[in-house]
């Protein structure tokens, strides 16, 4: 049963996006919902398409906002360890701030995966 976590979650840009654009925020959050719900009726990461389910490469994937009207591009990383099955919340930002918030997400997404090594 997947379930998701926070721990290393870069906090500073899910406060911005969620004081700046409250419905992307929550959008991103329903639709990471539906995400874990098409994951535990048995599909495999990488083995169903929608649309706001994109891979950002090293394992990272990022949930895009729908359904909000002339809305701000919205987007939340995650990386779901298949292996745990966790779906870790990392970091959330807009268009302008993609390229950093990838940057960063990756870093953390690393970092999981050292400490995991390090403790089988």
């Amino acid at each position: 049963m997947w379930y998701t976590e926070d721990g290393e979650a870069i906090r500073s840009g899910f406060k911005k996006v969620s004081r700046n654009h409250p419905e992307e925020y929550a959008a991103c959050f329903a639709n990471l919902d539906k995400v874990l719900t098409i994951l535990n009726n048995g599909n495999k990461v990488g083995g169903f398409k929608v649309g706001f389910f994109r891979p950002e490469g090293n394992g990272l994937y990022r949930i895009g906002q729908t359904g909000v009207k002339d809305s701000k591009e919205v987007r939340l990383y995650v990386y779901p360890d298949t292996e745990s099955e966790i779906m870790y919340v990392l970091a959330m930002g807009t268009k302008e701030s993609q390229k950093n918030d990838i940057k960063e997400a990756k870093k953390k997404t690393k970092k999981i995966k050292v400490a995991k090594k390090e403790n089988n």
